[in-house]
């Protein structure tokens, strides 16, 4: 995406970010996670504000990817676990259900990280988050 001087923001690499709400469960995060990383390869060419928008994009989505990813595997990990141990009492949601619970939380973060730094980047900003490592 470009600002209305016609220079390229990497807002687009943020944009992707908003792959996460795809109706299909739990891809969305993947995909979401995976096209801010690879979105970086194109727009690292189309000049330093882009570039620095899309590496920062790059980062968020790694650390998205692989929080999410972990989360999801530790939750299949403790459900197979009550699978195989059938005198376990079910107790409800809690506190088997924790990685599920803390993977919405995550999703939620993303959803508004992702927002905020698109707004930014489309007003030709470069994006800066607290949290993230300056590029």
């Amino acid at each position: 995406m470009t600002d209305s001087s016609g220079q390229a923001t990497g807002a687009s690499a943020w944009a992707l970010g908003l792959l996460v709400l795809l109706p299909v469960p739990f891809l969305g995060s993947l995909a979401a996670g995976g096209g801010m990383i690879a979105a970086y390869g194109s727009l690292s060419r189309q000049g330093p504000l882009a570039k620095q928008n899309a590496a920062l994009a790059r980062s968020w989505g790694r650390l998205f990817l692989i929080v999410s990813t972990a989360l999801l595997l530790v939750q299949l990990t403790l459900g197979l676990v009550r699978l195989t141990q059938p005198s376990a009492v079910a107790s409800g949601l809690l506190p088997q259900g924790i990685p599920l619970l803390l993977y919405v939380i995550v999703c939620v973060v993303h959803l508004v990280v992702v927002l905020v730094a698109l707004r930014r980047a489309r007003r030709g900003e470069v994006v800066r988050l607290p949290f993230a490592r300056s590029v």
